[in-house]
């Protein structure tokens, strides 16, 4: 099977919200029987929201993108899948490659402008973060959570443990949401990264 391009596979979230189709992370469905076989690790809170993981390799401009899948299943059926990103996507980039227009979000960040995240209004959540090193100079998707659409759970509650790092709920409770105008007036005097972005969504 050829390997994908991580731009083609961050498409499929943007486009529904999540990640439909398992054969672009090597799976035949998203079962926990499935997972299992395939070496995913499995995580469960109390409340019966497993988290199973695995690494994944994809590809960007003829280099190696490895990633760290993530499938969230609560009695068995999967509520919403994801992605461990690290420091390997730049999020200028995936954004210019991006169809467009792009889905109905808004833009969280945290005081300094070092980090934040695109909430979308399907609850997809792109969580990005600035170089670790030096001043910041770019953004770097480091979480892409995202729910399934038409997940039904019979019985099923809200957990106090919350699994899902990138959930809606957890980013909204880490940065705080800017519109348009205060993006554009925060970049002229922000970091490199941050005027990027802005220049972008402008």
């Amino acid at each position: 099977m050829p390997i994908l391009d991580i731009h083609v596979l961050l498409q499929s979230w943007l486009d529904h919200g999540w990640l439909r189709d398992p054969q672009a992370v090597g799976l035949a469905t998203f079962e926990a029987q499935e997972l299992l076989a395939h070496g995913f690790d499995a995580v469960s809170d109390v409340d019966q929201l497993c988290l199973y993981e695995d690494e994944r390799l994809f590809r960007r401009a003829g280099r190696p993108v490895h990633v760290l899948f993530k499938a969230f299943l609560q009695r068995g059926q999967l509520v919403a899948n994801g992605l461990g990103l690290g420091d390997r996507v730049h999020l200028a980039g995936f954004l210019r490659a991006a169809r467009q227009p792009l889905p109905a979000f808004r833009v969280l960040l945290e005081q300094g402008g070092r980090s934040g995240a695109l909430l979308f209004d399907n609850g997809l959540v792109l969580q990005f973060s600035a170089n670790l090193w030096g001043k910041p100079r770019h953004y770097y998707l480091t979480l892409v959570e995202g729910n399934v659409a038409d997940a039904h759970v019979p019985g099923r509650r809200d957990s106090d443990i919350d699994l899902r790092a990138a959930s809606a709920r957890h980013v909204q409770a880490l940065y705080d949401s800017r519109d348009t105008a205060e993006l554009q007036r925060l970049a002229r005097r922000g970091n490199a990264a941050l005027r990027e972005l802005a220049h972008l969504l402008a």
